[in-house]
């Protein structure tokens, strides 16, 4: 596999829950491509190391994972890491969990961290299924993200756990990188999913439609339901999603080109 052009610095895009069963990994693999769909190159990372999913929901075969990326650490650099990496057909890119949980100790939050900024070197968006937010491991994949995607579904229990998890993130800074995603909302219950954000101390929420059916189908054959059932209302919600994500790092990326425009006419005025 060759890299994706020149070194670039590409965007960290983290999904992380604090309960499971709200459908993160099934989010994950559609989103990132969703983002591949619109002419960006993206690479997957399996960031739930001991028990990761991704390769299944994928469908994809992997002769090479993390595990090997920790073995090899010492000797990849830049022109190499996308050696460890298994091609799709969506042309995403995915680095897969290693295969047996007893491996999942080989793979130290230096590796993750060196693994994941060579990969931001060369690919549009790196997109990481993070598991539980409180491992060490998360922790320090959400400090290099730009953007992290707390995955909740609209049950007390779920609700509960993300409160907490929110007020944590909020005392580790995380608070301005945070976009809440309500996976199925749209499902029966009690709550009102247009007063979850409020219930959550936040201004907004990105809704994803319920589709259980579709969804289950969609990881137990491994074709991603954006691929195949792109007419969908889930896929739609998905596509919505991804359209968010470029958004608002494109306005990020907008600001910091007008702040250095500024700063260097500054610097030019001065005699």
């Amino acid at each position: 596999m060759e890299l994706q052009g020149q070194m670039k610095t590409g965007k960290v895009v983290a999904l992380c829950s604090a309960k499971g069963g709200v459908g993160q990994t099934f989010l994950a693999t559609n989103l990132a491509i969703a983002l591949q769909k619109k002419y960006l190159s993206i690479t997957l990372v399996d960031g739930k190391l001991q028990f990761g999913d991704i390769a299944i929901a994928l469908d994809l075969k992997t002769s090479v994972t993390m595990k090997d990326v920790a073995e090899d650490i010492a000797r990849i650099d830049h022109s190499l890491i996308s050696n460890y990496l298994t091609n799709h057909e969506s042309g995403i890119q995915v680095l897969a969990a290693p295969e047996r949980p007893e491996h999942a100790e080989l793979v130290t939050n230096d590796v993750m961290k060196k693994a994941v900024h060579m990969l931001k070197d060369h690919y549009d968006y790196t997109v990481i299924d993070c598991g539980y937010a409180f491992h060490e491991t998360t922790l320090d994949l959400l400090d290099i993200a730009n953007d992290i995607l707390v995955v909740t579904t609209p049950d007390m229990t779920a609700l509960k756990n993300t409160k907490q998890l929110l007020e944590t993130f909020d005392q580790l800074g995380y608070t301005s990188k945070i976009k809440l995603v309500i996976n199925r909302y749209d499902m029966e219950g009690l709550i009102k999913p247009e007063e979850i954000p409020a219930m959550l101390q936040l201004p907004d929420a990105e809704f994803v439609s319920n589709n259980f059916k579709l969804a289950s189908q969609s990881l137990n054959i491994g074709i991603p339901v954006v691929s195949r059932r792109s007419g969908t209302d889930l896929a739609k919600d998905l596509g919505r999603l991804a359209d968010c994500i470029v958004k608002n790092n494109h306005a990020d990326d907008e600001t910091d080109i007008r702040k250095e425009r500024t700063k260097k006419l500054w610097f030019g005025r001065k005699k």
